[in-house]
């Protein structure tokens, strides 16, 4: 199932485990501990000025 919802995310027919993807998310959660490291890629590959919401 997680395959599945990573290949339409991604746009691909098909994925396989240990594949790195890029994936259009609707909603992304994170927490204290991995949040700010995330948030910190987020930025540096989007710009200061791409929302988090």
């Amino acid at each position: 199932m997680t395959e599945k919802l990573l290949a339409r995310a991604s746009e691909k027919l098909h994925v396989v485990p240990g594949e790195n993807l890029w994936v259009n998310v609707d909603v992304l959660m994170t927490n204290d501990i991995t949040g700010p490291g995330a948030i910190g890629v987020f930025k540096r590959e989007f710009g200061e000025n791409a929302k988090v919401c």
